[in-house]
């Protein structure tokens, strides 16, 4: 017997989980223990393996007894034997199916919960679906207004560290904060009655909302041409990136963050580029519009991945979704069409606003165009529609408006921006 095998406490064993029948996105044993702790950090604000896994050992059958579990545990590659790392343990996009898995998520370096895949079986994601019924969050059908129970075009979400919900209120210049429990926000940033400006205290068409490890909170003020940083419970903003800045700005659009370094990522509309803060460097594009794999096009969100040090961009404007490898000179496809043509298949993409990734590295579009919100399998081309339908927009809880904007919440339940519905929806994963 294994180490790790005699380190597992009998309820520990109530916990063990095979992979099923489709495919999955999990380590293998060539990734180091230094790359699993950046993996653990990337996802520490993510639900743990536990929660995404938890049905995976009874969906998979309801004969496998302690015997099984024991030998699935006696699998456990080498390397895994003297694991002992901080945090819960995310999957990787790079899958195997030849490889011995095991993924744990521990308490006080006690483990906890183990998964293994079955060698040479193929890998599965279990538990991904969500209802296709959204709840509405904030908003009213598809009224538009200045209250604090209306939205006119909310566009970009953001989550604090007690995952309230903030909403770029795009039309009305204002950030929103939902008060727990109502369908009531007040506001936090701009003008409570839509009123735009130039002023510390004002915004002008906000989009991207980004907060930090103190929950202070960064606005991609888009007209403004500048980033702006609310400091927690701040009755103003601070210019930190464009303005009057040395960091020159056109149209800021999506924000993103290194938890690590701090470094901002501010995606520019107009300028079809990444910049970051605070050393205003150009870390994409930068080349013109263009489809070209130096070129963005109208890039809008942004989603920092710190396993792999790149960007998930939505480039709006080329159809697609692309990865950036800071300090590369040139993107990889993620989605959407590589040459920039729209459409509605499950491989194309008409007009990707907001995108996003979770721990398992799959991704996650609104297509706005199409009215839909699209899921993209890590490293599959074809899209399966988990929210609205397909070229169809309207108000009743099964279809959405030209969505803008998604995020998910720790338990990978949609947030969606349903922006020409003047609504956020919310679509729970069961």
């Amino acid at each position: 017997m294994s180490k790790i095998t005699q380190q597992i406490s009998n309820s520990a064993l109530s916990n063990v989980h095979q992979y099923g029948s489709e495919k999955s996105f999990v380590t293998d044993k060539s990734i180091s223990i230094t790359r699993l702790d950046q993996m653990s950090k990337n996802h520490q604000h993510h639900p743990s393996l536990s929660q995404l896994h938890a049905d995976a050992w009874e969906s998979n059958g309801s004969n496998k007894n302690s015997t099984d579990k024991e030998k699935y545990i006696h699998q456990l590659p080498d390397h895994a034997q003297n694991l002992k790392l901080n945090e819960p343990l995310s999957t990787s996009s790079k899958a195997t199916h030849h490889e011995n898995v095991v993924i744990v998520n521990h308490e006080k370096n006690n483990i906890k919960n183990i998964w293994i895949n079955q060698k040479d079986s193929p890998l599965i994601t279990p538990a991904l679906r969500w209802n296709t019924s959204g709840i509405t969050i904030v908003g009213i059908g598809s009224v538009s207004g200045k209250t604090s129970n209306l939205l006119n075009v909310p566009y970009g979400l953001g989550f604090d560290s007690s995952e309230t919900l903030y909403i770029a209120d795009h039309y009305n210049n204002r950030i929103q904060k939902l008060i727990t429990s109502t369908s009531n926000c007040v506001t936090v940033a701009g003008h409570f009655n839509g009123t735009s400006g130039i002023t510390s205290d004002r915004l002008n068409q906000p989009v991207g909302i980004l907060f930090d490890s103190s929950d202070n909170m960064y606005v991609a003020d888009r007209l403004n041409h500048r980033v702006q940083l609310w400091v927690k419970d701040a009755t103003y903003g601070i210019t930190v990136a464009g303005g009057n800045t040395s960091i020159s700005l056109a149209r800021p659009s999506g924000l993103a963050r290194d938890p690590d370094s701090g470094t901002i990522y501010i995606s520019e509309s107009s300028n079809h580029r990444v910049t970051s803060y605070p050393s205003g460097i150009v870390v994409a594009a930068g080349n013109g519009a263009g489809y070209n794999k130096n070129q963005l096009n109208v890039p809008y969100g942004l989603t920092y991945e710190s396993v792999s040090k790149s960007l998930i961009i939505s480039n709006g404007n080329a159809n697609n979704i692309v990865r950036w490898t800071l300090g590369t000179n040139s993107w990889t496809h993620v989605a959407g069409n590589i040459t920039g043509g729209s459409g509605n298949t499950s491989t194309l993409l008409n007009l990707p606003i907001g995108s996003t990734i979770d721990p398992m590295g799959n991704i996650y579009v609104a297509d706005a165009t199409n009215h839909r919100i699209q899921f993209f399998l890590a490293g599959e081309p074809d899209g399966k529609t988990i929210a609205g339908i397909t070229g169809i927009s309207g108000v009743n809880s099964t279809l959405l408006k030209l969505p803008y904007w998604i995020i998910l919440d720790k338990q990978l339940n949609l947030y969606v921006a349903d922006t020409f519905n003047h609504r956020v929806q919310k679509f729970l994963r069961y």
